[in-house]
């Protein structure tokens, strides 16, 4: 999952500073997913890449520096989260 992540946000010209974090995320995202319905994925590696990475891309798509924004009704955390 770390290699994946790395790659991609690198990929995307994003900085890596979060992968500790997401890592963790997604360790409670798929535990709380074994008694509560989350997400229908389920293999770290594509957590990393389809939730996280698909996430991370909008930030390349808008100048979000300095704005506010509302992540609403997105379920497990996505995009919001990361």
């Amino acid at each position: 999952m770390e290699t994946i992540l790395r790659q991609g946000l690198a990929a995307l010209g994003l900085p890596q500073d979060a992968v500790p974090q997401l890592i963790a995320f997604s360790d409670r995202l798929l535990e709380t997913n074994k008694v509560m319905n989350l997400t229908a994925i389920t293999e770290p590696q594509d957590v990393a890449a389809l939730h996280f990475l698909d996430s991370a891309a909008l930030l390349t798509l808008a100048g979000f520096r300095g704005k506010s924004v509302v992540d609403v009704g997105t379920g497990a955390g996505f995009p919001g989260m990361p």
